[in-house]
């Protein structure tokens, strides 16, 4: 548009927001320049299609889905951060129990709470790994 001066005047006419001295500025512009003309215009066209968006009202069938995938997905969260956590919980209490062994500076101690130890880190990074799979997958929302 080559009219700077009155790039977002076109809007504020439409939305009621110039002021009597402005209004006649702009209108008297319009007259004379037809980018504005036909800004106005199309600016017009568009107030005048959202004006006739209307919202639609969910049904009943829209809530129930709605509430149903909500529990579905707090029902699943919460078992998996439940097994998780006692998954964790266990290794690390057969780690303690390994390491506080009489047994544990023996070969086959140490050798029990090596392999323990790694279960917990693979275990976890496995975890760490799907997790960050899940929030950039593109197919998560894709019913089969």
């Amino acid at each position: 548009m080559v009219c700077e001066r009155f790039q977002t005047e076109g809007m504020r006419l439409l939305d009621g927001e110039l002021g009597a001295e402005e209004k006649t500025v702009y209108e008297e512009h319009v007259k004379t320049c037809d980018d504005c003309k036909q800004e106005l215009k199309e600016i017009g066209r568009l107030v005048e299609l959202t004006n006739d968006l209307r919202l639609r009202t969910p049904d009943e069938e829209f809530w129930t889905r709605y509430w149903d995938s909500l529990l579905h997905r707090m029902e699943r969260g919460t078992g998996f951060v439940l097994m998780i956590t006692g998954i964790v919980a266990v290794l690390l209490f057969a780690i303690y129990k390994a390491v506080t062994s009489p047994e544990f500076l023996t070969f086959k101690g140490l050798s029990i709470a090596v392999v323990l130890l790694g279960l917990v880190v693979i275990f976890l990074s496995v975890v760490r790994e799907r997790y960050h799979e899940n929030k950039s997958d593109p197919y998560k929302g894709v019913k089969q």
